[in-house]
């Protein structure tokens, strides 16, 4: 039963790059908790020999039915005791359901659990890095993600990485490591919305003028919104602006108020971005908090 357990670990790996990892820019929305990524499976198909809790777990995680995941991968939780990949496995896709369904104290204590089964497993690093950022957990962010960098030995799936470490510098107010790992992110996912998203946020919103760029700001993010068909809030909230720190507050405005008309009524979100559009109104330009989300 070797082999059909090495093609579970391909799907784990594959979906780490196609599932869509809660990555946010400093002030944006929270992808977990909002509108799932367009390049995740919708559907898994798992063949009749692999049945069982954590293979079905993984399936309903992957079709974004979290607390079925939740169910099903905590019975393999309890029940595994002898195969570590299985039970890595398990606690992965559990610490993502976790995630998605906002429980994020959960989710982290899943995803130490997999650098603890299997500490050479890049994945556990990187997904306790998305929580640690997402929590404003900033200096074990960068920790755990340049961990998550060292064990990756090829170029696949190193831009978010690269993204999120910059969101957790940019944070920390060390705006050149920030930017370094922007740069490369975008070289390494010329393609990938949500490193787009986050390196247009920072060229838009830096305290420091000297990393601001509007114009390559408005590129990275009309690129971004233009991947996602113009349906992802938080990108076109970034484009918006992008196109204030580039002075053009018009555009500034009419992009805020499309991104507020994405919004269901009792979004969270949707205060923070009525402030900003009051900001652009007033021809104010967004500057981001060090140490705030």
């Amino acid at each position: 039963m070797r082999a059909p357990w090495l093609l579970i670990v391909s799907l784990a790996i594959f979906a780490s790059s196609a599932h869509g990892q809660g990555m946010a820019k400093p002030g944006g929305l929270n992808p977990p908790m909002g509108v799932p990524s367009t390049s995740r499976p919708t559907s898994t198909a798992v063949p009749a020999d692999m049945d069982s809790n954590v293979v079905r777990g993984i399936a309903s995680e992957l079709s974004q039915d979290y607390k079925e995941a939740v169910k099903l991968l905590t019975r393999a939780i309890e029940d595994e005791h002898g195969d570590v990949i299985k039970l890595a496995l398990a606690h992965r896709f559990r610490g993502l359901a976790y995630k998605h369904l906002g429980r994020r104290d959960e989710a982290l204590n899943d995803f130490l659990e997999v650098i603890r089964i299997q500490p050479k497993f890049d994945l556990g690093y990187y997904d306790a890095g998305v929580i640690y950022n997402l929590t404003n957990r900033y200096k074990e962010a960068v920790d755990a993600m340049t961990r998550a960098i060292d064990l990756r030995h090829d170029d696949s799936a190193l831009a978010r990485r690269r993204s999120e470490r910059g969101n957790a510098y940019f944070h920390l107010g060390e705006f050149k490591r920030a930017q370094d790992d922007f740069v490369a992110a975008v070289r390494l996912g010329p393609r990938d919305p949500d490193v787009l998203n986050n390196a247009a946020w920072f060229r838009a919103t830096c305290p420091d003028p000297a990393f601001r760029n509007g114009k390559e700001a408005v590129e990275l993010a009309s690129r971004a919104c233009q991947l996602e068909k113009w349906k992802d809030a938080d990108q076109i909230d970034t484009l918006a602006a992008a196109h204030a720190e580039a002075g053009n507050f018009a555009e500034a405005e009419r992009y805020q108020l499309k991104a507020l008309s994405l919004l269901s009524e009792d979004e969270a979100l949707r205060p923070k971005f009525q402030a900003r559009l009051k900001l652009y109104r007033a021809k104010q330009p967004i500057r981001q908090e060090i140490g705030q989300s």
